[in-house]
């Protein structure tokens, strides 16, 4: 294990050099330590989905089952085949995430043992490794009318599998994991060429789930720099980017340079516009232009973004509508798969990496303390599947394809909670420190110690402590919605999101205040939704989610739902909301008169607040005027407000 423990201490460098530099170097994940509300969280999911003897045991060994009993393409009579294939790569990207955060050496060795058993166990000659029994089956009709009920998703857990033996090898330095990576790779370019397919006529939504390999792709071609692997990641970018008169269904390169919305790509929206899947997909083209240069691969992705930042930004500040882009910042019934947020937030991490600016870095902190957080259970064990705007809980995490311990959302969790390490800080190109989120956390940065203290964004007022070993510049982030940031007494007035202070050798303390005034954030939804003339499960219209959703799981949701658009309030990074934990009733929670639009003045002032024995990290005590008429109401944060799984629950951040 003399590998692992040097390669806890490199932890992830890349061994090949890119043709496209990043605007900056990301702080390690193993540099970080997230304090706080938030950081109790996070280690209260460490500690239940990665180090205890369950999440190692049975959590563990259900996952691997996969492999064994090839249960996903058991009965293709049904018309669909199963993703448990997905699992196990998931599992494992979170302990890499782990090993690398944690640097726990016993971790990094139980990792590499099990890893070690898939593949021995498993792995075929050839390197297939799936757990689909029929290798060949590769997509299920595709000439039928109703292809959109055929699913196959052989590749995507493939996927999965392949990047988590890559992640393990940066983790731990092991090449057993890194060899079977690269023999899956081999096996699948050599599989395509002999059935004589391409990879965009294989899975699920026209190829898109199967192109979403390109991310993993683009990681082991890094490691494995194999032409086969490049010739690969070049086609499914060109595939994507055929220009106008006959062309393929699926033309996302070249659609998200036009003006069209997501929704408007496709011949059938709410089949194809996956939110889940084209982000992943997306994410791929962003690190292709990271190996290869290719100035249209930026473009498409950044252009791809601008659509879902003006189109698909949903109430939580995630984007989507039931895991689908339909446009979702024009529906009031907010819905978002909490695997869209982990995506959401990873998309913006590559653009920011890539180009530096702070918008990304905006959208980051807003979807993580709104949308992502209300997700986590309370106790980190588990997620929820849906995250919606109002109501009485969330669509907790449901069992999928005969998994009883795993699903596709609490699977995927951890990995938000290392990304958010990772933004906390990093090294500009021109050598500047810069610190760009400030909840409490200690960080080292190359030359440079910071602790931040302060329970921000609860907080207006925080601390860095800052110790250098050289002369140098801290460069801070002033999120959009400050027009200043005062430090140590002094307004100063920011430049392009950030401002610099000069740092000499030695230690520095710096005493910040953002003010953050409550501001109506009014919304673009149509007046009044008609969701009643849509049936329970006409599906053919946006609105046919709404009718079959919000009560899915949640029979107490059912009449909840909203006609009507209505304003939020956000204070900072965080959405306000009414609820029971907040100590507002429910009447006034759901049949509250709206501000939206009607130019109402808002302030609020702190509260101390516990509704049994659980208590909301924020509350406040909100005041509405506006022509001599006042209005006051406690609210909360709406993360905490909003996470609890009980029935008995009821929150909203509509009002």
């Amino acid at each position: 294990m003399n590998g692992i423990a040097a390669a806890l201490l490199l932890l992830s460098g890349l061994n090949a050099a890119c043709a496209a530099e990043d605007a900056l170097v990301p702080v390690r994940a193993g540099d970080v330590r997230i304090l706080g509300r938030v950081g109790e969280l996070f280690g209260s999911s460490l500690d239940r989905r990665v180090f205890s003897e369950y999440a190692q045991g049975p959590v563990y060994d259900e996952a691997e089952n996969a492999f064994a009993t090839h249960s996903d393409d058991s009965d293709p009579d049904r018309g669909y085949c199963g993703w448990q294939g997905e699992y196990w790569g998931k599992t494992m990207l979170c302990y890499a995430g782990a090993i690398r955060y944690t640097r726990d050496a016993k971790l990094a060795a139980w990792s590499v043992e099990k890893a070690h058993h898939l593949i021995d166990a498993y792995q075929h000659p050839d390197g297939y490794l799936s757990t689909y029994a029929n290798r060949d089956l590769l997509r299920m009709n595709p000439e039928s009318p109703d292809s959109e009920k055929h699913c196959c998703f052989n590749i995507w857990g493939q996927k999965y599998t392949m990047w988590a033996l890559v992640e393990l090898y940066r983790a731990t330095g092991d090449r057993k994991c890194l060899e079977a990576a690269g023999k899956m790779m081999d096996h699948l370019v050599a599989q395509l060429r002999r059935l004589g397919v391409t990879i965009d006529k294989t899975g699920t939504w026209e190829g898109i789930s199967s192109m979403s390999i390109l991310r993993p792709l683009v990681e082991l071609y890094i490691e494995m720099p194999k032409p086969e692997y490049r010739e690969l990641a070049d086609y499914i970018v060109r595939a994507t980017d055929v220009g106008e008169g006959v062309k393929p269904e699926v033309n996302l390169v070249h659609d998200a340079l036009s003006d069209r919305p997501v929704a408007a790509w496709f011949r059938k929206p709410m089949f194809l516009a996956k939110a889940y899947e084209l982000q992943s997909f997306f994410e791929g083209v962003a690190a292709y232009h990271r190996l290869t240069g290719d100035a249209r691969a930026l473009a498409a992705t950044e252009a791809f973004w601008g659509h879902l930042h003006r189109e698909e930004l949903n109430p939580m500040r995630s984007v989507g509508y039931f895991d689908h882009f339909l446009g979702a910042k024009r529906r009031v019934n907010g819905m978002t798969e909490l695997c869209d947020v982990t995506h959401w937030i990873r998309l913006n991490r590559e653009l920011w990496k890539i180009t530096g600016e702070a918008k990304y870095l905006d959208c980051i902190e807003e979807a993580f303390y709104n949308a992502f957080l209300a997700g986590v259970s309370p106790d980190g064990s588990w997620g929820a599947h849906i995250v919606r705007s109002h109501g009485t809980r969330h669509l907790s995490a449901p069992q999928q394809v005969g998994m009883k311990m795993h699903q596709c959302c609490p699977d995927n969790m951890l990995r938000t909670f290392y990304d958010w390490a990772e933004t906390v800080a990093d090294v500009a190109k021109d050598g500047a420190w810069e610190l760009n989120l400030y909840s409490d956390a200690d960080v080292a940065l190359p030359g440079l110690r910071l602790e931040l203290r302060g329970d921000y964004p609860v907080s207006e007022t925080f601390r860095v402590r800052a110790v250098a070993e050289k002369r140098g510049r801290l460069r801070l982030r002033v999120p959009y919605w400050a027009q200043d940031m005062v430090v140590d007494g002094t307004s100063m007035k920011p430049a392009s999101g950030r401002i610099d202070l000069p740092v000499e050798a030695g230690e520095h303390t710096f005493d910040i205040v953002l003010k953050m005034p409550p501001r109506v954030v009014d919304s673009e939804a149509p007046a009044f939704e008609d969701i009643d003339t849509v049936t329970e499960l006409d599906t053919a219209k946006p609105e046919g989610y709404t009718k079959r959703f919000m009560s899915w799981y949640t029979p107490e949701m059912k009449g909840l739902e909203r006609r009507t658009a209505a304003a939020e309030v956000m204070r900072g990074p965080l959405l306000l909301a009414k609820g029971r934990l907040a100590g507002t009733s429910r009447n006034e929670t759901f049949t509250f008169k709206t501000i939206n639009a009607n130019g109402w003045k808002v302030s609020v002032s702190p509260a101390l607040r516990t509704v049994g024995n659980a208590s909301v990290w924020g509350a406040w005590n909100m005041t509405l005027e506006k022509d001599g008429e006042k209005r006051t109401l406690p609210v909360a944060d709406y993360w905490s407000v909003s996470n609890v799984d009980d029935p008995s629950n009821w929150f909203s951040l509509w009002f």
